[in-house]
């Protein structure tokens, strides 16, 4: 049986998706939670200078998004054939698109500029994001199941992530609409990842 360690920080951020797949599909693995102080020696070892890291076996494979689609594919949470596997993708990448927009925010120094950024995020590019995220979803029955076909898949876990714990990062910025909202409190209410939500360390984001 395979072994696998994922590696970051004590926090959710870039891992989240892959800890939640883990504890969908119930399988034991090494969550090795990193100290900052640690990380300095730490990143010249690792392959692209950054984390997470996921092992398997001891063979390190680097990126959020390739790590959880590796997973999602070993664990079948990656759609029933080729074509819900691209749509998967899709919902991921547009998950990426926003994830990029909050993280400009995030990294910006130089307060002025932080101002703009943020006033940008919740005026114009967050509403945009969402929406395009509300079609996928309402593509697929309506919008009262998962983002694609009919059970569980990375595209919703990814989502339950990005729409929690991403979006709550952000000063004023709130996921309004109810499919989205609705769809996100069924897959956090699934009894894995309940399961994992109440015993996962309590960290700041």
């Amino acid at each position: 049986m395979p072994t696998y360690k994922l590696t970051y920080f004590n926090a959710k951020a870039r891992a989240e998706t892959a800890r939640f797949i883990f504890a969908v599909a119930g399988q034991e693995y090494e969550d090795n939670r990193l100290k900052r102080e640690e990380w300095p020696e730490l990143k010249k070892t690792m392959p692209f200078g950054q984390v997470p890291l996921l092992e398997i076996d001891g063979k390190p494979l680097a990126h959020s998004g390739a790590i959880n689609r590796t997973l999602a594919r070993r664990f079948k949470l990656y759609g029933d054939n080729e074509s819900e596997a691209a749509e998967i993708d899709q919902v991921c990448e547009c998950l990426v698109d926003l994830g990029l927009a909050m993280r400009n925010y995030f990294h910006e120094k130089d307060v002025a500029r932080k101002e703009n950024i943020l006033k940008e995020l919740l005026e114009t590019e967050a509403s945009k994001h969402f929406k395009f995220l509300l079609n996928l979803l309402e593509a697929n029955y309506g919008g009262n199941g998962f983002y694609v076909g009919n059970r569980l898949s990375l595209a919703d876990l990814d989502a339950a992530t990005y729409l929690t714990d991403m979006v709550a990062r952000v000063p004023g910025l709130k996921v309004t609409e109810p499919k989205l909202l609705a769809h996100v409190n069924r897959i956090l209410e699934t009894p894995a990842l309940s399961q994992w939500l109440k015993k996962r360390p309590q960290t700041p984001f």
